[in-house]
């Protein structure tokens, strides 16, 4: 064995320290990152399994559809992230003429077993109302009264 076989097991020896030097970092960045994803994901499932609604009444009073519902869950739901959709057109947050949380107007925050409460103008009566939650959670009737 002569100086060129140790000198190439040397330069293979230093490329390996240096390839393993800029994978590390790769890979270990890699595995936070994916950690911190499944984390997101079960604290996102969690919240939907501890979030319920019940949409207790909608009323039609000739020029306006007024919509309540309770939030039965453990969650704490923000007003802005809830959606409203009459007869499967959705009606964006600006167009409610009010939203109000135990009869309190502006509240962003809903908090569980407080009641929401939402007036939207309709010129006719609806067939179809459904709320849904920022987690997805929804409840839907067909008995307008």
């Amino acid at each position: 064995m002569g100086f060129s076989t140790s000198g190439a097991t040397a330069i293979l020896f230093v490329g390996m320290l240096v390839a393993v030097g800029i994978a590390y970092p790769v890979v270990q960045t890699a595995h936070e990152e994916r950690t911190t994803a499944v984390d997101d994901r079960d604290d996102r499932a969690l919240e939907m399994r501890n979030t319920a609604i019940d949409l207790e009444t909608a009323s039609y009073d000739g020029s306006a559809l007024t919509v309540n519902a309770t939030n039965t869950g453990s969650t704490t739901l923000t007003v802005p992230a809830t959606d409203l959709l009459v007869d499967g057109a959705f009606v964006a947050d600006g167009e409610w003429t009010t939203a109000t949380v135990n009869g309190t107007a502006g509240r962003e925050s809903w908090q569980p077993g407080e009641r929401l409460s939402i007036t939207v103008t309709a010129d006719d009566r609806p067939d179809r109302v459904k709320l849904v939650t920022e987690y997805g959670i929804a409840a839907t009737t067909t008995e307008v009264s």
